[in-house]
């Protein structure tokens, strides 16, 4: 532990990102994906639910702005080994008050560690809100830090579930933002969802400053999509269409929900059917810097993969969101080969 210390305090870290213990894997990938857009060349290092990056504590809050899965941001100020106690007298040097708001990850450090930890800085226990010390328990660190930034994503649900047209399989606010933010588009872009159902991804993408344009299928779905994006004041292109012949061309960010289950239309046409011709279409229209990133079941994941391969697509990274016992989604992330 030693040396993993010593590895993160000579290396000039500089923000920590607290992700979602509920599926740490999508978040990381989330975060590594915002990361590319904004600052490229910052490393990353993760422990349980947490990771620190060189990035600067402004591109924090760009990411901040519109993950999904990232809960917390902030200025890292330094890195101990939690079992040390020297380690402690120094860390009790950094805070001024000596008041700290303290998590232990997943309890990934014993408690009785953390007691003798915070009794040797003389540090206590207590939350202030906005920017208020952290001392972050994870894989045996005590990871200190500022608080910058916390993902409001109640307030986010709360929206979701005020509007007007509303169906159970609709996508909730942070898996539609992490299916935007996986496409790596950036603000002023535009991006496709060809199956675009209520609407959640072009509401959440028009939140980031990304213009969304929706196609679906369905009339009624159609109209209220429109209904939603008028509620939530979205600008957005609204066609009513099949996305598996419409023509694009070099679109460079695909963001979608694939129709399956008993809630979804898909117009007498058998599912694998949908997806084969999708994913024809979209490896015509993909511009070869672009990314799609798309949902489907876990049932049909050797399908998919395998017309990922026959279209001349690349999976480039997979995610998986446990719905309920009988649903895990799959997400995939491709690029044109």
């Amino acid at each position: 532990m030693d040396e993993e210390e010593n590895s993160i305090r000579n290396s000039k870290y500089q923000s920590y990102f607290i992700l979602r213990g509920n599926n740490e894997h999508l978040a990381r990938g989330e975060l590594k994906a915002l990361l590319e857009v904004y600052d490229p060349h910052a490393s990353l290092k993760c422990y349980t639910m947490i990771c620190l990056s060189k990035t600067n504590v402004s591109v924090a809050g760009r990411i901040m702005r519109r993950a999904g899965f990232i809960k917390e941001a902030g200025v890292l100020i330094d890195a101990y080994n939690a079992y040390s106690l020297s380690d402690a007298e120094e860390a009790a040097l950094m805070v001024e008050d000596k008041t700290v708001h303290v998590s232990n990850l997943k309890s990934t450090v014993s408690d009785s560690a953390i007691k003798r930890f915070l009794s040797k800085a003389s540090l206590r226990q207590g939350f202030r809100g906005a920017r208020e010390y952290r001392l972050i328990f994870s894989d045996g660190l005590a990871i200190l830090g500022e608080k910058m930034y916390v993902n409001d994503l109640k307030k986010l649900i709360e929206d979701s579930m005020s509007k007007p047209f509303k169906r159970s399989i609709a996508l909730k606010p942070d898996v539609s933002r992490v299916l935007i933010n996986l496409t790596r588009a950036r603000e002023g872009d535009t991006i496709l969802d060809p199956f675009a159902g209520t609407g959640s991804i072009l509401i959440e993408a028009w939140r980031m400053d990304i213009f969304p344009l929706g196609v679906d299928l369905d009339y009624e779905l159609t109209k209220g999509m429109e209904e939603n994006l008028r509620y939530f004041k979205t600008p957005s292109i609204v066609v009513l269409g099949d996305s598996r012949y419409l023509t694009f061309r070099e679109v460079e960010h695909v963001a979608t929900d694939l129709p399956y289950g008993r809630g979804a239309s898909t117009h007498g046409v058998e599912i694998k059917g949908v997806y084969g011709d999708f994913m024809a279409n979209l490896s015509e229209y993909l511009s070869p810097s672009g990314y799609a990133c798309f949902m489907t079941p876990m049932w049909l994941e050797e399908y998919v993969d395998e017309l990922i391969s026959r279209h001349g697509l690349k999976l480039t990274e997979r995610y998986y969101d446990y719905v309920h016992g009988s649903l895990t989604r799959t997400i995939n992330v491709v690029r044109k080969r």
